[in-house]
């Protein structure tokens, strides 16, 4: 049976504080949660909400920018190293203490001026510094593919650009994170892309398209897509990273039938 987590930067967005909307995941049935930017929120107030609710985390991102910000990829910007060291720094700490399944490696932007052949092999190296630290955690790597589309000039835009890196660095803490909103324009053959490294995946977020909303708005075939899931044994979680159309606990009957 599959599993399902929230993503309470995008749902639940009529409750004004994102710690109080992990009650509100949990109060619909959610066991997991997961939010976009965790840094700017003091860590022990998700870690008392966290243990008050019972709520497990399904992934944390780590700050892609400078200085634990958002902004250009710092992972992949040469003269950047100590950016980075920094980011991961902090990454380590949540994870310390919400315990999620996985980090995740955006790989979005490099900064202005880096080309993609200067900033792969800093990337990678960046990937094989985090893969090793936070073996120390016992929580993998997971490295995230974008749509240009949607992320312009990302560093890594299709599911086999982000195997290449993790074959070879062939480190037994690093993987990926297949975001389906992503892929589906950017490769398609979502089903079989999926058993096909499914040893590698350790999340998966959904959306449907266009537009970001819940499954059933848009163009996406879900019934298809998790039967599958299902089908291969897929045991992770199935994060829900879509923009509700409407108010969010309406927006989730769809789901009753993978319950």
């Amino acid at each position: 049976m599959l599993k399902f987590s929230a993503n309470i930067g995008m749902m639940f967005n009529q409750i004004k504080n994102p710690v109080e909307r992990i009650q509100a995941a949990k109060d619909v049935g959610f066991e997991a949660v997961e939010l976009l930017f965790v840094y700017d929120i003091p860590l022990e107030d998700l870690v008392a909400e966290t243990e008050r609710t019972g709520i497990a985390w399904s992934v944390v991102n780590i700050a892609v920018g400078e200085g634990v910000k958002m902004g250009p990829l710092v992972a992949a910007a040469p003269g950047k190293e100590a950016a980075f060291r920094e980011n991961l720094a902090a990454a380590k700490k949540y994870c310390a203490a919400l315990k999620p399944t996985a980090l995740v490696v955006p790989a979005y932007t490099p900064p202005d001026g880096v080309t993609k052949a200067e900033a792969l092999p800093v990337f990678k190296e960046s990937m094989r510094i985090a893969a090793e630290e936070m073996s120390d955690l016992g929580i993998p790597v997971i490295i995230e593919a974008l749509n240009p589309e949607i992320r312009p000039n990302s560093l890594l835009t299709t599911t086999a650009e982000v195997m290449e890196v993790i074959q070879e660095l062939d480190h037994p803490n690093l993987g990926m994170e297949y975001d389906q909103y992503h892929m589906y324009g950017t490769e398609g053959n979502m089903e079989a892309t999926v058993e096909k490294y499914l040893r590698y995946i350790g999340n998966i977020q959904i959306a449907d398209i266009p537009g970001r909303g819940e499954p059933g708005t848009g163009d996406v075939d879900f019934d298809t897509f998790l039967s599958a899931l299902d089908r291969m044994g897929y045991d992770k979680w199935v994060a829900l990273e879509y923009v509700p159309t409407g108010d969010t606990v309406e927006t989730l009957k769809w789901l009753d039938k993978w319950r």
